[in-house]
């Protein structure tokens, strides 16, 4: 395992995220769902300190094997931060379980087919009315609720944070070297 700088930030140890790789990867299998960056490499005329500036939200980049995973910070009803996986190719935000069931988020008694390389399943759906990625307020909705497994060696995945909050803000950049998501306006 590596991470970019060699140290392991914000509690997600080494052990964590060797744990918590293959359930992302199997999760990622169950949901379709590919991680890719969404950029087109042009410059946003709003970065810069300016007050109009695109928000940034830093990332935790890890690396194993030939999976590369950004992780952001996300806070549900003022609890958290909480590590979500960066997932564009995912069509619907998943939230785990426990964080679901700790933060208290209402199941609407829906439950969402989600349908993989490895099979199909029936998941609950829960309403989240207050949430952001780092200090980005983001709009209230539905998310998917997983199991995603026991945190190991004190962190672990506790979600992803999918197209259907990603698209809200029209473009977003990934960058890589430095770690950080900017969200820009639509």
């Amino acid at each position: 395992m590596d991470i970019r700088d060699g140290t392991a930030r914000g509690g997600l140890t080494g052990r964590a995220v060797r744990a918590a790789v293959p359930v992302l990867a199997t999760l990622l299998l169950l949901t379709g769902c590919i991680v890719r960056t969404e950029t087109d490499g042009r410059e946003d005329e709003d970065t810069g300190g300016s007050p109009g500036a695109a928000p940034e939200v830093p990332m935790r980049i890890v690396e194993q094997d030939d999976l590369i995973l950004a992780f952001v910070p996300v806070s549900i009803s003022g609890q958290g931060p909480f590590m979500f996986a960066l997932d564009t190719g995912a069509s619907a935000s998943v939230v785990d379980e426990a964080v679901a069931d700790r933060v208290g988020l209402p199941r609407t008694g829906e439950r969402r087919s989600v349908s993989g390389v490895l099979g199909t399943g029936e998941v609950p759906v829960a309403e989240v009315e207050q949430w952001e990625v780092g200090e980005v307020a983001l709009e209230p909705g539905e998310v998917t609720v997983v199991d995603l497994g026991p945190p190991r060696g004190g962190g672990g995945i506790q979600g992803l944070l999918g197209s259907d909050v990603l698209s809200d803000f029209g473009s977003i950049t990934v960058d890589y070297d430095d770690e950080v998501l900017t969200l820009h306006s639509p």
